[in-house]
């Protein structure tokens, strides 16, 4: 066998192991809170030993924020424009604000209102205990790209584009939160009015 092969094959192993484990992760958050996880449960439950959970993952934490970057990165794989930056989102998206019309181009939401799009990982973004963990990861995600942004299209200083978009992100994720990140016609209602708040706060700045 080539080492070609070898180095496929090894690939294929390594990422079908970690993806058990990842969803054994899953799996288990379905009924006990992260907190209360230990790594012999995720170990029962993905049928692997101790041994092969440390050859991927040092700890607990890294199979959670390998789970969330790929919840993180499916969202926004699943959006319309993965490439279109939020304020021109929220532009577009303003100009029609009517809760129908958000409920058939929902996919044009930026990636905080729709973190919890993907039934497999619901009970991330339902676990109480990983709140605040979840929404720090996002902010850091998207701050790079988000920051220079209102920085250059509000006329913002480094630190008052970051603080509004901590205000945006964090208030978006909240507010989902407390509706149990379920779409209902309340829901919609309600992003529509989120939307023009948000996006007629940032025109006021321009």
């Amino acid at each position: 066998m080539t080492n070609t092969k070898k180095e496929r094959k090894t690939d294929r192993r390594t990422i079908y192991t970690e993806n058990v484990i990842k969803d054994g992760l899953l799996e288990l958050l379905a009924a006990t809170s992260f907190e209360k996880i230990t790594v012999t449960a995720v170990c029962k439950q993905a049928e692997i030993t101790r041994a092969t959970f440390y050859l991927h993952f040092d700890d607990l934490t890294g199979v959670l924020d390998a789970t969330l970057e790929d919840a993180l990165r499916l969202t926004e794989q699943s959006s319309a424009n993965p490439n279109q930056d939020m304020l021109q989102l929220l532009e577009l998206l303003a100009g029609n604000a009517d809760p129908e019309v958000i409920r058939q181009r929902e996919t044009l939401l930026p990636a905080c209102q729709r973190v919890a799009d993907i039934p497999k990982y619901h009970v991330l973004f339902l676990d109480e205990s990983l709140s605040d963990y979840i929404i720090k990861k996002m902010y850091l995600t998207e701050k790079d790209k988000m920051i220079p942004t209102l920085m250059n299209q509000c006329h913002l200083s480094k630190n008052e584009a970051d603080k509004i978009f901590q205000f945006v992100i964090y208030g978006a994720y909240h507010v989902n939160k407390s509706m149990h990140w379920d779409k209902t016609k309340d829901w919609y209602q309600l992003q529509s009015k989120l939307i023009k708040f948000i996006s007629g706060g940032l025109q006021a700045l321009t």
